[in-house]
């Protein structure tokens, strides 16, 4: 296996990722660790290299491209494994975890698979924030996906071949550089749905890992933000550029989108005066779980009228 870490001025957090990938129960023999630097200004190389220095699995890789899609298909091109594992450089492994890993792949032989991540902090937190925000955890029991599910790319593995026959990540989806973007996960997923239909795309609760919650994410604007992007690139993924009556729907959609405004105002009236006080003790609560829902309506609308669809 190959483990890609994509990273990006994070020195620090991608060192305490790499501690936890040198501490596997599997022996090291069977998995190298590759960092692909995405044009980093801090100390991102000198931390690898100490690293490769000690470790003879771990190689780096510096990628000029900036974008999380580029640095991926950097990590699957130089990766070794028949399997590519993708983990953020916030993220901590447990020890089992690429045992676990292994056994799936010796049990399943899947095209991909991959499991739930918990939140972990390193700062203060806001007295409101629960702490299930920002974690995944899509079922209590392994199994193979739904068609309509898809893993999340902190914590997947890929058939590398298969990421060879599709062409790998689309590069004009995801994170880059400090612009929040989303989807290039869930569009491999569908572009291998559709290569191989009987392919086994598997979760499994045991392959779990722990995802660091920095404290920009805890921050409302961010949490717009980041709400609103990812209604964008749901209909970038998933959305239908093929209709007809294109020029019709462009009303339709400004009138839709200031619905969605009004009730997002509204919710927030809600939130003060109406909302369940013992299911959401603090008015933030219901903003983060519900309220904040408009955004990536709005996101989603966005992006059908900029491509005029």
């Amino acid at each position: 296996m190959s483990v890609v870490i994509c990273t990006y001025n994070r020195a620090e957090l991608l060192a305490n990722g790499l501690q936890t990938l040198c501490e596997q129960t599997l022996p090291m023999s069977d998995y190298e660790v590759l960092v692909v630097d995405n044009n980093s200004q801090d100390n991102t190389r000198a931390v690898t290299e100490d690293y490769c220095r000690r470790y003879p699995n771990i190689r780096y890789f510096f990628e000029t491209k900036q974008g999380l899609s580029y640095a991926r298909n950097r990590g699957w091109r130089e990766a070794k494994g028949a399997y590519v594992a993708y983990i953020d450089d916030e993220c901590k492994v447990p020890s089992q975890w690429l045992t676990v890993a292994m056994e799936i792949i010796d049990r399943l032989s899947p095209v991909a698979f991959g499991g739930p991540y918990f939140a972990y902090h390193n700062s203060s937190l806001p007295r409101w924030w629960q702490e299930s925000y920002e974690s995944f955890e899509l079922s209590d029991t392994a199994r193979p996906l739904e068609p309509e599910e898809n893993l999340r790319g902190g914590n997947i593995f890929f058939k590398r071949k298969l990421l060879e026959r599709i062409g790998g990540f689309n590069v004009e989806l995801g994170m880059s550089g400090q612009n929040i973007g989303y989807g290039e996960e869930a569009e491999v997923q569908k572009r291998m749905r559709i290569v191989i239909p009987g392919g086994i795309i598997f979760y499994d609760p045991r392959l779990y890992i722990y995802h660091l919650v920095r404290s920009e994410k805890m921050e409302w604007l961010y949490i717009l933000c980041s709400r609103f992007a990812a209604g964008r690139h749901i209909y970038t993924v998933f959305g239908n550029k093929t209709l007809w009556y294109v020029r019709l729907l462009k009303p339709l959609l400004l009138a839709q989108a200031l619905l969605t405004i009004f009730k997002f105002l509204v919710d927030i009236l809600f939130s003060l005066f109406w909302r369940d006080r013992k299911r959401y003790p603090y008015m933030q609560n219901y903003l983060y779980e519900n309220t904040f829902e408009y955004m990536r309506t709005l996101g989603f609308i966005f992006e059908r009228i900029i491509h005029k669809i």
